[in-house]
């Protein structure tokens, strides 16, 4: 038999007037629409079995809802929810589409409503399919830096600055009837800062129109990478750089699909599985500084209660509610964050997500060892950063702050580490 394949895309702008993902000091929810959001479907079918991989131009999406994304889509398209890759672009510019602490509320209405424009999208794909050729590139990109390259270097360890995958990857999907390109690169979508209040797919959106716009493809979609510690050049920028920096790798990719190299597609496969990552404890001082922050805090939110500025009140809101669940934590709960492993195989492709903030270095060591392996991020869910271990000593936002915008309280150990890599060989062998 031949490898089938078929896509389409919807629009998934939610409503002016959305609170923003992405940034705690926003200070107050979208007044306008720059650029639409997209989530994108590609489905492939062969020997009566299909995956699909899908694109999303949001920040995030909680475990649950992600779950229940792909079993409602799975059931709509005749497969399974293991069988599809549920990829946000993690773009810092769409609505607070995850629950972040101290962002505003997520609205519910328009997640629930993601459901019925992914499954009609997937039903075309689907209607759509046909049978298809693949090819393959990939290509140096000089976009993405470390940003935790200022932190210092430890004694026998890597300089930051140097741990930034230098390719892009592209497949590109050929019918009789047209062509799409999907996109992985690894690289934060923060190019607009918490001050911009209008919607936008940031860097991504920019890259993919350009890919559809020079190649005449239908649909060019993007899939982030283990970007946890990678953003562009400049950050708190404008849209000008915004369609700056997306050429900056759409030019790339459009010049490297000219040479791209045929794929044998004799074989498609989906493997997952779920581990528990554990969990650092509370350092006895961390339990006595958040108590003796409750009260600064409440005074902080009071004082701000009457600003046009929601950050103000939104922040000590979010660091409130941390302190009170940390102290609430009892001292012998379980310590640990389940966390998912979905791999897809597409030929000769392995597409690896994971459902975190991903450091680079995973990436790094799994395309030295690996060929046509990509590691994806924002997988499902978004349970927070998974750096690698050597990391925690520098310390830094990523170790020290973030998990405390996730609804996880506790941060991730750096023990994870060893579980994680384990987890991504198992589903290589699986998907052999």
């Amino acid at each position: 038999m031949t490898l089938r394949a078929g896509w389409a895309a919807v629009e998934i702008t939610p409503p002016v007037g959305t609170d923003m993902g992405g940034y705690w000091g926003r200070p107050g929810p979208s007044l306008g629409i720059h650029d639409p959001l997209y989530g994108r479907v590609l489905v492939f079918e062969l020997h009566g079995q299909r995956v699909g991989v899908i694109s999303l131009d949001l920040v995030g999406l909680d475990a649950d809802v992600a779950q229940q994304l792909c079993e409602r889509i799975s059931a709509r398209i005749d497969s399974s929810p293991e069988n599809l890759l549920l990829c946000a672009t993690h773009t810092h510019s769409g609505p607070l589409s995850l629950s972040f602490r101290g962002m505003g509320e997520v609205p519910v209405e328009y997640v629930e409503g993601l459901a019925p424009m992914l499954i009609e999208a997937a039903r075309q794909a689907v209607d759509g399919l046909a049978p298809c050729h693949l090819t393959t590139t990939s290509v140096d990109v000089e976009m993405a830096i470390n940003r935790r390259a200022q932190l210092r270097t430890l004694p026998g360890g890597c300089d930051p600055a140097g741990l930034v995958p230098r390719q892009a990857h592209a497949l590109q999907i050929a019918t009789d009837a047209g062509s799409a390109v999907l996109v992985h690169y690894a690289c934060h979508p923060v190019i607009l800062g918490g001050a911009n209040r209008l919607l936008s797919a940031d860097w991504p959106g920019s890259m993919v129109g350009h890919i559809e716009q020079a190649t005449g493809a239908e649909l060019a979609m993007f899939i982030n990478g283990a970007c946890g510690d990678l953003n562009p050049p400049l950050g708190n920028a404008d849209f000008d750089v915004v369609q700056q920096l997306g050429m900056v790798v759409g030019r790339a990719v459009v010049e490297g699909l000219s040479g791209s190299q045929p794929m044998l597609a004799d074989v498609i496969g989906a493997t997952h599985e779920r581990i528990d990552l554990p969990l650092m404890d509370p350092p006895s001082a961390l339990r006595t500084a958040a108590g003796a922050s409750i009260d600064s805090l409440k005074l902080a939110i009071k004082k701000a209660a009457f600003s046009d500025d929601l950050s103000l009140r939104r922040v000590p809101e979010a660091r409130l509610a941390w302190a009170r669940e940390l102290l609430s934590l009892p001292r012998e709960a379980m310590r640990h964050q389940s966390f998912a492993i979905k791999a897809l195989r597409i030929g000769k492709l392995r597409l690896i997500g994971l459902e975190g903030e991903i450091f680079a270095r995973y990436q790094i060591d799994l395309e030295q060892h690996h060929e046509l392996a990509w590691l994806c991020g924002y997988v499902g869910g978004c349970v927070g950063y998974i750096p690698t271990a050597d990391e925690y000593d520098r310390g830094g936002y990523e170790i020290d702050d973030a998990y405390k915008v996730y609804p996880s309280v506790l941060m991730v150990s750096p023990d994870a580490e060893t579980l994680v890599r384990a987890s991504i060989e198992r589903a290589l062998a699986t998907l052999g």
